[in-house]
C-alpha cells in the first residue's frame, strides 16, 4: 500500500529522494510524456447539440471526468516513479496551510522546488534545482500563450492574489451531489465536481466568501507562469497540487459512503452522458475505465491525514 504524505511530513531523505527520482524521470524523457497527454486531451468530449470546443468541456476538464482523469494520471505518474526509486511516492501540497502567507509555504523552499519568477528574467524561477540557469528542467518556450523563452516559470499573486482557505475548502466539501446536467463548467451548476475544480464563484452562489476563481483553479492561476496553460504539468508543482486534489476527492467520497451508502457510486452521470465522462467509460489514453478508479483503498493507496476538514494578461483555462 502507497502512503502519500503532506509535504511537510516528508524526512530530509524522503524530500531529496523524491526530488532526485523527478530528476531522473526528467532525464529520461519519461516525465515529458505527461505533459503531452495533458494537453493532448484538449479535445471537446460534448453533445451534439453542444459548442464543438474543448474550453467548453474536455475529456480531463470542465465536466464529470475531472476528478478520475487526473486520478488516473496520478497513478501513472507515481508508477513511473516507482520504477526509478520504488520506495518513493507522491506527496501532496495542502496549500490550505499556506493561505495566509503563501510565499512562505515550505514547498517553495530552496531545497525542494524552488521559488517564485523573477519578473527581469521572463519569470523564470531562480533558485534550487529546477530553476533554468542549472540545466535540470528544460521547458520549452511558448511564445503564443505569453511565455516567451524557454524555462520554468513562476508568477506568484499576479493573476489572483491570495490562495483558497480551509474555508473555502469546507463549502466543496459539503456538497451532497457529485455533478449534475449539464456536467459542465457554468458557475450555476452545483455539485462537487464543479466546485472542487474551481468554477462556482460567487457570480453562481453568493454564498462564496472569496471572489474570483476557485479551489483547483486558484491554484493554477496564484502560481501563474507554467501552471497557467494547459501544458501546466511542465511544473512538478503540478503534480503535488493535484495530488491534493485527488486527496479531497477521497475524502469525500468516504464522508459520503458513511453518510449515504445506499447512493454509491457517488458518481454521475451513469450513462447518457458527454462522451469520456459516463461512469463506464473508458479514461483516455489509458485503458481503466472511470468506475475502475472510484476508491482508491482498491488500487493501492492511502492518504496520512494533514490536518481534519470538517464538513458543515494571459487568458489562463483556469479562468472562467
Amino acid at each position: 500500500m502507497n502512503i502519500r504524505k503532506e509535504i511537510r511530513a516528508l524526512t530530509a531523505t524522503e524530500q531529496l529522494e523524491f526530488i532526485n527520482t523527478l530528476l531522473a524521470m526528467k532525464r529520461s524523457g519519461v516525465y515529458d510524456k505527461y505533459v503531452h497527454w495533458h494537453h493532448a486531451v484538449m479535445k471537446a468530449t460534448v453533445y451534439p447539440n453542444e459548442p464543438q470546443d474543448p474550453n467548453y468541456r474536455n475529456g480531463a476538464h470542465r465536466g464529470p471526468a475531472f476528478l478520475p482523469w487526473h486520478r488516473e494520471m496520478l497513478m501513472q505518474f507515481e508508477a513511473d516513479l516507482q520504477a526509478i526509486n520504488v520506495g518513493v511516492t507522491l506527496p501532496y501540497w495542502d496549500w490550505t496551510q499556506d493561505a495566509a502567507a503563501p510565499e512562505q509555504s515550505p514547498v517553495w523552499r530552496q531545497g525542494f522546488l524552488g521559488g517564485d519568477g523573477d519578473q527581469a528574467d521572463q519569470f523564470r524561477v531562480q533558485d534550487g534545482v529546477f530553476a533554468h540557469k542549472y540545466g535540470n528542467w528544460p521547458v520549452p518556450p511558448y511564445d503564443e500563450e505569453g511565455l516567451p523563452g524557454p524555462g520554468l516559470k513562476r508568477q506568484f499573486g499576479q493573476v489572483i492574489s491570495s490562495l483558497p482557505t480551509e474555508d473555502d475548502l469546507r463549502v466543496a466539501m459539503n456538497e451532497s451531489l457529485y455533478d449534475e446536467p449539464n456536467y459542465n463548467s457554468s458557475p450555476f451548476i452545483r455539485g462537487f465536481r464543479n466546485r472542487l475544480e474551481g468554477w462556482i464563484t460567487q457570480r453562481g452562489d453568493p454564498a462564496v466568501k472569496t471572489s474570483g476563481s476557485q479551489l483547483h483553479n486558484r491554484v493554477h492561476l496564484w502560481i501563474g507562469g507554467n501552471m497557467l496553460p494547459m501544458t501546466s504539468p511542465d511544473d512538478p508543482v503540478f503534480f503535488l497540487h493535484h495530488c491534493f486534489i485527488d486527496k479531497i476527492w477521497a475524502d469525500w467520497q468516504a464522508q459520503k459512503r458513511l453518510d449515504e451508502p445506499d447512493l454509491a457510486p457517488h458518481y454521475c452521470p451513469m450513462q447518457d452522458g458527454p462522451p469520456g465522462h459516463n461512469y463506464d467509460d473508458v479514461i483516455n489514453p489509458w485503458t481503466r475505465r472511470i468506475s475502475e478508479v472510484m476508491d482508491i483503498a482498491a488500487l493501492g493507496y492511502s492518504y496520512a491525514p494533514s490536518r481534519p476538514l470538517t464538513k458543515s494578461p494571459f487568458k489562463s483555462p483556469f479562468m472562467a
